[in-house]
């Protein structure tokens, strides 16, 4: 289960009672005296050159950007993503987080994963630094903040709307997948058996994902590596905070030639998946030399958040693309690789019981949230939080369970098919 995050002046945000405290791991604990670093403190007024003039003015022309603010990282600052330390990081005027250390990852010294709550109320910050820059998603209650570096040292923190992100998926594919088909057949998938031969789980599976971006993504991205790397660690953290027993593994990260101007996101889907279109075929050499079960790529086309190749898909179908801003905060990146492991949309919008019955994603009556494969249709302003839905889990900040066993459990869903999908490849 996700740990707890508290807000500093969480007055100002009106999130004071955000649910009770829960005890954090003891590491969490331990670190509770540790002195607390500025890692990110808020820059008003600052100088900025003309490529930061441009970063700032495409974050800010964003739909999902409610306000942004200018922060300075600290000198440094790898030094300070440790486990176990307490970071302090501004995301708005009078408002900050502290965050303990709880998760880090460390892949050189200038590329780290960092994550971990902060004291007291519902939340989690969730973080890459890369190239000098950080890149982070900021959760506080039902409250996003998306950090992201303008180079320089210089960092843009927005406050998050989700209802400006793209639509969930394409008309024409309301499933949010080309192919609506079950791969039952040899080749197919098969759940982990138990000891008594029911389906079961499969403990500590890992799946390789190789992630291709365009051009355009990359330049809207500003910095589509570490965007890219949080993606891989938000679904990551997602499965931890379900109980599903998956690792995300990033195999290899590449642009590829790939205009999305004129084209639809069923284009861009068909194009990744063919093999001799003439489309981004380099991708599949890519793919049988890393290993990569799954394949994404990301784009820049506000016509969808996402769409997958298939639900349940085979390996030649282990295709999906995504929106660059929706890849991270708003768990699209997860969204589309759990549609390709055979999981589907909430109930409200989608009746289909094929390829599992259990498999939808969960609204609760109180239409408050829902979980990383519901839509919002059937709730106002519900926030989508990093959960899959769950019968045995509930939700930190409110106590409700998460799923139903008969229609709602895209964690047993995601745990029965991941052992087919990590052999993919």
């Amino acid at each position: 289960m996700r740990a707890r995050l508290s807000l500093v002046l969480a007055a100002s945000l009106g999130l004071a009672a955000c649910g009770e405290n829960i005890t954090p791991p003891a590491s969490t604990s331990m670190s509770a005296a540790a002195v607390q670093e500025n890692l990110l403190t808020l820059a008003p007024g600052a100088a900025l050159d003309s490529e930061q003039q441009a970063r700032l003015a495409t974050i800010r022309g964003r739909a999902s950007t409610a306000e942004v603010h200018l922060a300075r990282i600290a000198a440094a600052p790898g030094r300070m993503l440790q486990h176990g330390a307490a970071l302090r990081l501004a995301v708005a005027p009078g408002v900050q987080v502290v965050a303990v250390g709880e998760r880090v990852q460390q892949r050189a010294a200038d590329d780290v994963s960092w994550a971990g709550p902060v004291r007291g109320a519902d939340g989690w910050v969730q973080m890459v630094f890369m190239e000098g820059g950080l890149t982070a998603t900021v959760t506080v209650g039902q409250t996003q903040y998306a950090i992201e570096s303008l180079g320089g040292g210089l960092h843009a923190v927005s406050r998050i709307d989700q209802s400006g992100f793209p639509s969930e998926h394409t008309p024409d594919h309301p499933s949010g997948a080309l192919s609506d088909a079950l791969n039952d057949a040899a080749g197919g998938f098969l759940g982990a058996k138990t000891s008594d031969g029911t389906m079961g789980t499969m403990a500590a599976t890992t799946i390789n994902v190789m992630v291709v971006y365009t051009a355009s993504a990359a330049t809207a991205a500003g910095t589509i590596g570490s965007k890219i790397q949080l993606a891989v660690d938000e679904t990551n953290q997602s499965y931890v905070n379900s109980g599903i027993n998956i690792t995300m593994n990033r195999v290899y990260t590449a642009q590829v030639s790939y205009s999305e101007s004129g084209r639809s996101f069923s284009n861009h889907v068909n194009y990744l998946k063919g093999t001799t279109d003439g489309y981004m075929d380099i991708v599949h050499s890519w793919r049988n030399t890393y290993a990569a079960d799954v394949v994404v790529l990301v784009v820049n086309d506000n016509e969808a958040c996402g769409m997958a190749a298939a639900i349940k898909a085979v390996a030649s179908s282990a295709f999906a693309a995504a929106h660059y801003t929706c890849i991270t905060g708003y768990y699209s990146f997860g969204h589309e690789i759990g549609h390709l492991q055979g999981a589907r949309h909430d109930r409200y919008v989608d009746s289909n019981t094929s390829p599992y019955p259990y498999g939808h994603g969960f609204i609760p009556s109180t239409k408050n949230w829902r979980t990383i494969m519901a839509y919002g249709n059937n709730c106002s302003n519900c926030t989508r939080i990093q959960w899959w839905s769950n019968p045995l889990k509930t939700y930190p900040a409110t106590g409700q369970v998460m799923g139903t066993a008969a229609h709602e459990d895209n964690a047993r869903v995601l745990n029965e098919t991941a052992g087919t999908v990590a052999a993919f490849r």
